[in-house]
């Protein structure tokens, strides 16, 4: 997953209001914004219009950009200035915390023993219940990072999610590279020591597998947490990915493939559309925008 420069000669020609050049940076970024918002905020649609509003600055904003940093940084420390306050349908709770989480993967558990053998360990599991388990892994890590506060989530997010080297991340973060690595490492050290106890995926002797979750899950998610839990849903041409991920991570064993799971979340067309609406309403677009039809 990656924020792509689309080129100097692509950001003056937006700047000038042409729609092709436009559209080819929102091409460039948006994949990556949408990623990188719903796995800072917990689901689609806050990651949707958190999205839209980042890039709206991004294209509204080109004519500031200076190459004094990579336009891909820049992209990044608008992203970061936006998600790092923005708000949510649901807010977020402080009683999620990685305790509770543990508390209620322990709850699921014993459910699940109360029922004998319900998913019947001699068989395999159906393709419905490894869609459902994948299900089950994508909310579980999710919850993980919202257990974070959202520097941190951030911190993690830039480091495993994206891959940006230190000094890279840093920059966006607008601090030293000994700083960032000292945060990272901080925040490493929690989910791993949470990840090695609980999750049967990182540690085959932790008791918590996705499958013995499912029906804690489908039964009574609601009376353990008083709400159902902040789920991604996959999408259907989001599953085949799913299901190559969630099959490297139960080979890997590693903490970090686990959060590296999840799919590549497809950002909705709609996104797109309203930003040109509004660039239109707002004059933005000029006589340049035929060039895209």
């Amino acid at each position: 997953m990656k924020i792509s420069d689309p080129g100097q000669d692509v950001i003056d020609l937006a700047v000038e209001g042409n729609l092709a050049a436009v559209d080819a940076i929102l091409l460039a970024v948006q994949p990556g914004v949408f990623n990188m918002a719903v796995r800072m905020l917990g689901n689609r649609d806050d990651a949707a219009d958190a999205t839209q509003e980042i890039l709206l600055k991004v294209v509204t904003h080109l004519s500031g950009f200076r190459r004094q940093a990579a336009f891909t940084t820049w992209v990044f420390q608008i992203a970061r200035n936006h998600l790092l306050t923005a708000s949510t349908r649901n807010r977020e709770s402080p009683e999620v915390s990685l305790e509770a989480i543990g508390e209620r993967l322990q709850q699921g558990l014993a459910f699940t023993a109360s029922l004998g053998d319900p998913l019947g360990s001699v068989r395999s599991l159906s393709p419905e219940d490894k869609l459902a388990a994948r299900q089950v892994a994508l909310g579980c890590t999710q919850n993980m990072l919202m257990a974070l506060d959202r520097e941190q989530r951030l911190v993690y997010v830039l480091d495993v999610v994206f891959g940006l080297a230190s000094p890279a991340a840093a920059e966006v973060l607008g601090i030293t590279p000994d700083a960032y690595r000292q945060r990272l490492a901080r925040v490493r050290a929690r989910l791993d020591t949470f990840a090695i106890g609980t999750c049967g995926q990182v540690n085959r002797a932790a008791a918590c597998q996705c499958e013995l979750q499912l029906p804690a899950h489908a039964q009574v998610q609601a009376t353990l947490t008083g709400r159902p839990p902040s789920l991604i849903a996959i999408h259907r041409q989001e599953r085949a990915e799913a299901e190559r991920q969630f099959d490297a991570l139960v080979r890997m064993g590693d903490v970090a493939a686990v959060f590296r799971a999840h799919p590549t979340y497809e950002a909705p067309e709609a996104i797109a559309q309203a930003i040109r609406v509004v660039l239109r309403a707002e004059g933005f677009l000029g006589d340049g925008d035929h060039a895209a039809h």
